[in-house]
């Protein structure tokens, strides 16, 4: 089964239903929630989505939101490693880094984000849901 590591921007554009994304990374999130997947988020997402949902939603809804998304995800830890290999990294965004280096910890197969630009390893391949979709159909 192929492990995927999602990031925030993914979750965002789901719950918050943002166009022209929603369709391509809802249809991923199905097939996490579906098991055909085994999808993951970095342990440091979860209180980022907090505040960037209490934006958005009620305080309420946001919990809601996050047990959800903790009951369709793993949770790929943060650890000395991850922090250690992110701080040396060329990431222009130190949060990109912490996620890219979570999901080589938790031997993830790739990276799921729109967020492209921004990912400087190619360790992994990182890739935005419409392009996985199409990589699965393949």
């Amino acid at each position: 089964m192929k492990k995927v590591l999602c990031d925030i921007n993914f979750i965002l554009d789901i719950f918050l239903k943002r166009e022209p994304f929603y369709r391509s990374a809802a249809e991923v999130f199905r097939k996490i929630e579906e098991r055909e997947l085994k999808g993951y988020l970095c342990s440091l997402s979860f209180p980022t989505l907090f505040y960037l949902l209490t934006k958005e939603l009620n305080r309420e809804k946001a919990l809601k939101t996050l047990e959800k998304i903790r009951i369709v995800f793993s949770v790929a830890p943060v650890d000395e490693k991850v922090i250690d290999m992110s701080l040396v990294s060329d990431f222009r965004d130190f949060e990109d880094a912490v996620q890219y280096y979570s999901a080589i910890h938790a031997k993830a197969d790739c990276v799921i984000t729109r967020n492209k630009a921004d990912y400087r390893d190619n360790r992994i391949p990182v890739l935005a849901p419409d392009e996985f979709l199409a990589l699965l159909e393949e």
